[in-house]
C-alpha cells in the first residue's frame, strides 16, 4: 500500500458554531475510519489547517471532495506527496479548535493568535504546526 498525505489550509464559508464543528468532526471520523484515513484538523477563526493521510487513492478522493465542498473557500495545498509511515495513525481525525484561551496556555503560538492559519499557505510550516500540536497538546503519535 502506497501511503500518501495532503496538508492544506482553507477558509470556512461562514463561522462554525461548536455543534456544527462537532457534527462535521463526527462525520469525518466515520468516513475516515471506513476508508483508512487518519490525520489532524485545526480550526481557528474560520480557518482550517488539516493533514489527511492513508492509502493514496483514498486520500486523493477525500481531498477532491473537500476542495469541491462549498463550505470551504481559498483551499491552498501545502503538501501533497508520499510518506513512509503514518504520523497521525491513532486518530481517524484528531481535532483541536484553537481559541485565544487555548493559545495562551501553550507558549510559542503567538503568531497563530495574531495571524491565523492562512499565512501558512506561503511556507512549509503547516505540517510542523500540526506535529507540534499532536505532540504538545494531544500526547504524541
Amino acid at each position: 500500500m502506497a501511503l500518501h498525505e495532503i496538508v492544506y489550509v482553507s477558509l470556512a464559508a461562514q463561522d462554525l458554531a461548536q455543534d456544527e464543528l462537532l457534527n462535521l468532526l463526527d462525520k469525518a471520523r466515520s468516513y475516515n475510519a471506513q476508508h483508512g484515513i487518519t490525520g489532524l484538523l485545526l480550526y481557528h477563526r474560520r480557518e482550517f489547517l488539516q493533514l489527511i493521510e492513508g492509502e493514496r487513492s483514498a486520500v486523493e478522493t477525500l481531498f477532491e471532495s473537500i476542495f469541491r465542498d462549498p463550505r470551504h473557500q481559498q483551499v491552498h495545498t501545502l503538501w501533497d506527496g508520499p510518506v513512509e509511515a503514518l504520523g497521525f495513525g491513532q486518530w481517524s481525525m484528531g481535532f483541536v479548535a484553537i481559541d485565544e484561551a487555548t493559545l495562551r496556555h501553550h507558549p510559542g503560538y503567538e503568531a497563530l493568535l495574531r495571524d491565523g492559519l492562512h499565512p501558512l499557505s506561503q511556507g512549509s510550516g503547516g505540517k510542523k504546526i500540526l506535529q507540534q500540536v499532536r505532540d504538545e497538546w494531544l500526547g504524541g503519535p
